[in-house]
């Protein structure tokens, strides 16, 4: 098992300045991002499977926003298939977009963790 900061990086995050990309966030915006962001990422894990749509939706409406904090497009893209799959009620059609999500928050989240930006004051 690779330690945080060390797995390899989601090809959505290729080219990625994770640090330089935390210093815009406005002050205390690195903790919240991580609190809500994984907050919602384990709601949407339950909500996905428990099958519930309604719930699906609200975790995914969540954390499309919260995506728009860091700069990979394809979280939002995900964000909204998964969403998308909720309203139609046929959320295995989302399981793609949820894991790729999954995989690529839980990446950000750890590199953050690791590199001190849950707390940035700038």
């Amino acid at each position: 098992m690779n330690m945080p900061g060390t797995d390899p990086v989601p090809a959505e995050c290729r080219g990625l300045d994770l640090d330089k990309a935390a210093l815009r966030l406005p002050a205390k915006m690195g903790a919240l991002f991580l609190a809500a962001g994984e907050q919602r990422l384990r709601e949407l894990d339950q909500a996905m499977a428990e099958g519930s749509a309604s719930a699906v939706m609200d975790a995914a409406h969540s954390l499309a926003s919260l995506t728009g904090l860091v700069p990979v497009q394809a979280l939002a893209s995900y964000a909204r298939e998964i969403y998308a799959a909720g309203e139609q009620g046929e959320l295995s059609a989302a399981s793609h977009a949820h894991q790729r999500l999954r995989i690529v928050m839980s990446w950000i989240f750890a590199n953050l963790r690791s590199r001190g930006h849950e707390t940035n004051a700038s």
